[in-house]
């Protein structure tokens, strides 16, 4: 039986800690307006997520891609190919070797809390809770995860989320990197210009930043929204928030003044429907030489020689005739006297023309059939009296012999 009812009547709290005591298994379907989120339950962990407004396999490739293993191009190619083969997406980057077990299994741990804190803010929305567990999730790569853990962190992040909402503009609107911002060298920057120039330690001044903090800098390499980084980073929700509201508040970031329209998503991050797909170079078609063979093989089996030798009879049988049948006397008068009837006017002579007919000589005598006596009109001759033979006269009795 299905458990259902509205988040103003049962929060998540109390939902949360009734599944983790009963130990059930099923969905939970969260809904708000035209979103909704699934939280899947096995004896009471949480054993995987998933969002209708992005998908986890989307969350993870993106985060893979600004943390440098993937290529925006790579990413697209791994979406078309689970299209195809209808593989997870973890399952291809762990084929791929692009990717660690342990990196992945991170990856979908921290975007599935992110899920999940953030329908922890919601006012309003309603829930159901179906004992119905789906057969395909990705138990190897995604560990169960403890309801307390879940409540814990989901309890701090409502205490200081109105803090950190307070410091923030609209999640919508683009924010820039500073000209500070841009003078300012990263430490990471450093280290990588370190390696590849084969110093061991650094010699240069450090920027005064976090690792975190530099790490969110670089998402804003163009102008971005808040709602379009938190999508693509590593951090929870609430981390990289408080991030960016420090980078504000210390003059790195800025909002943008090109507009406060929203910047347009990655090509990975668009709609399935919307992402561009991977063209295959251009070929010849397979069905390119059965039609050159049939173009050319064509014009042989429809040829009808003069001969009528041709395989095809049905086209030969329209050729000109080799035989004629004469027709008798009857039957010619009869087809020309129809002609006459088709075409009085020149006698059906343009008629029989133009059907290849032939009506004798200009001096041959079309007979008048309208004179002829109408045979389904005549009287029936009459039936002679049936013949009578006279009957034979009886033989004579044969004479008695006298005893005598």
């Amino acid at each position: 039986m299905a458990l259902e009812g509205s988040l103003r009547d049962f929060d998540l709290f109390s939902l949360f800690n009734m599944i983790k005591t009963q130990g059930k298994s099923g969905t939970l379907v969260l809904s708000r307006g035209q979103e909704f989120v699934k939280i899947f339950f096995d004896q009471g962990d949480i054993v995987g997520c998933d969002s209708n407004q992005v998908r986890m396999e989307d969350r993870v490739g993106a985060m893979l891609v600004r943390l440098g293993r993937l290529s925006g191009d790579e990413l697209l190619a791994m979406i078309q190919k689970q299209r195809q083969t209808l593989k997870r997406m973890g399952t291809l980057l762990l084929e791929s070797g692009k990717v660690s077990s342990q990196d992945l299994q991170d990856a979908l741990f921290n975007q599935a809390m992110s899920i999940i804190y953030r329908t922890f803010r919601w006012i309003e929305g309603d829930y159901r809770f179906d004992s119905i567990l789906p057969l395909d999730l990705d138990r190897e790569n995604f560990p169960p995860i403890p309801v307390d853990t879940v409540l814990m962190e989901a309890a701090r992040i409502m205490d200081e989320w109105p803090e950190v909402q307070r410091r923030l503009p609209d999640g919508n609107i683009p924010l820039k990197k500073t000209d500070k911002a841009l003078a300012l060298r990263l430490d990471i920057d450093q280290e990588v210009s370190s390696v590849f120039d084969g110093r061991g330690a650094l010699d240069m001044n450090s920027s005064g930043l976090t690792h975190e903090q530099e790490t969110v800098l670089t998402y804003f390499t163009e102008p971005q929204s808040i709602q379009s980084v938190v999508q693509i980073t590593r951090y929870d929700e609430l981390d990289t928030c408080k991030i960016i509201a420090e980078l504000l508040e210390a003059g790195l970031l800025e909002i943008s003044q090109e507009g406060h329209e929203r910047t347009a998503p990655p090509a990975w991050g668009l709609p399935i429907e919307a992402r561009p797909i991977p063209k295959e170079p251009a070929g010849p078609s397979p069905w390119f030489w059965p039609m050159v063979a049939v173009l050319v093989l064509a014009p042989l089996f429809t040829y009808v020689p003069m001969a009528r030798s041709s395989l095809n009879q049905g086209l030969a049988s329209l050729q000109p005739p080799d035989v004629r049948i004469d027709l008798d006397r009857s039957t010619r008068d009869r087809r020309a006297w129809a002609f006459k009837l088709a075409s009085p006017v020149d006698g059906g002579a343009a008629l029989a023309k133009e059907l290849g007919a032939d009506l004798g000589s200009a001096k041959t005598v079309i007979p008048d059939f309208t004179k002829s006596p109408d045979t389904l009109f005549m009287a029936p001759p009459p039936v002679p009296a049936p013949v009578v033979e006279p009957a034979a006269p009886p033989a004579p009795a044969p004479k008695k012999k006298s005893g005598k």
